[in-house]
């Protein structure tokens, strides 16, 4: 279970909410919306209301569509709370998150003194405010070794307490990069502890944050190579991709449309997307293994060399390997398939 956050975590908040709301109660969640930070309650003059409230500290690096979507889904998982607001705390709540949050229909409070309250008997609504300079230092851009790095922790959350050596292999980076990596997490606020006490107390939203960057930084780089194979279907293509890979040693995994396909019976496509070594499929000797021609710009086989070691696992399904969920996901969301949430979820 993520970790929550102590009352003393809201107490900077304390302030700003009683100059809206003066004799508002602010206390721990309790059992029954335990998921949430704290809970608001107060009455306006036309009855009482109550708000889940959720704090985060580093909202800046995080994506306010993910962190909406989360709390809304939380309060759908408790039907005693069905009809209380939602509220949002945060250092700074920035244009464009503010405008997501109203949309979502959840309220907001930041240190700078913006806010949103729309409750029985208030309406609070002050916007155009900054922060202090010392509110808006961020980490570094994501790069390379960062990605790699964080899509090993998320596709094998025990590598999270391993020594650093140990991610360094399996992530296919270099040893002094994961120091440096585990510092930006924390300073991210997606990262808490120290060695073996390490957690990710908000794992959807390092998910979107290195998807974003997976996206953006990593995919445009990696190589491909189109064919077309001379196939009945895909079970015939992924068949005989099985057959001429494993008896060259070949490392592969199925990814995209067609591996989300074996998980969810939900997705179709033409083209089938496999991860492996691109240079392999320049052999004139395995092309005609296969039964495939080069194809330019359009083919039925789409090869994408892989991000790391770890997108090839090895384990079948079906007698063809899939690549982590994680990667899965990340693929689909770089061709624009929205409706790939429920992979990583």
């Amino acid at each position: 279970m993520a970790l929550r956050k102590a009352p003393a975590d809201l107490e900077p908040y304390r302030a700003l909410l009683n100059q809206w709301v003066p004799k508002a109660l602010l206390r721990a969640p309790g059992k029954g919306p335990a998921q949430f930070d704290g809970v608001l309650t107060f009455n306006a003059g036309h009855g009482p209301t109550r708000y889940l409230v959720e704090e985060k500290r580093h909202l800046r690096f995080l994506d306010v569509g993910v962190i909406a979507d989360q709390m809304l889904r939380r309060r759908a998982a408790l039907p005693d709370y069905a009809r209380d607001a939602l509220l949002l705390l945060a250092p700074h709540v920035r244009a464009q998150h503010a405008t997501a949050l109203e949309r979502a229909g959840i309220d907001y409070v930041d240190l700078a003194g913006n806010a949103h309250l729309q409750a029985h008997g208030l309406l609070v609504h002050v916007e155009g405010r900054r922060p202090p300079k010392e509110l808006v230092r961020a980490p570094g851009r994501p790069h390379k070794a960062w990605i790699k790095t964080v899509m090993a922790l998320l596709a094998q959350p025990e590598l999270l307490n391993a020594p650093y050596r140990t991610i360094a292999e399996q992530a296919d980076v270099a040893l002094g990069t994961i120091g440096a990596c585990m510092n930006d997490l924390a300073q991210r606020g997606v990262l808490v502890g120290r060695k073996a006490g390490r957690q990710l107390p908000d794992r959807p939203a390092l998910v979107a944050l290195w998807v974003a960057a997976y996206v953006e930084a990593l995919r445009p780089r990696l190589k491909e190579r189109r064919l077309q194979v001379r196939a009945e279907g895909k079970p015939e293509l992924v068949a005989r991709l099985a057959d001429v890979l494993v008896e060259r040693g070949t490392p592969w995994a199925l990814t995209g449309v067609d591996a989300a396909d074996r998980r969810t019976h939900f997705f179709r496509a033409e083209e089938t997307e496999i991860y492996a070594p691109v240079g392999a499929f320049e052999d004139r000797a395995l092309q005609k293994a296969l039964v495939a021609q080069p194809a330019v710009r359009t083919g039925n086989l789409l090869v994408i060399e892989p991000p790391g070691p770890l997108a090839t696992p090895g384990a079948t399904n079906d007698g063809a390997p899939v690549a982590p969920n994680l990667l899965v996901y990340a693929e689909l969301r770089y061709r624009g398939t929205e409706q790939a949430l429920p992979l990583c979820q």
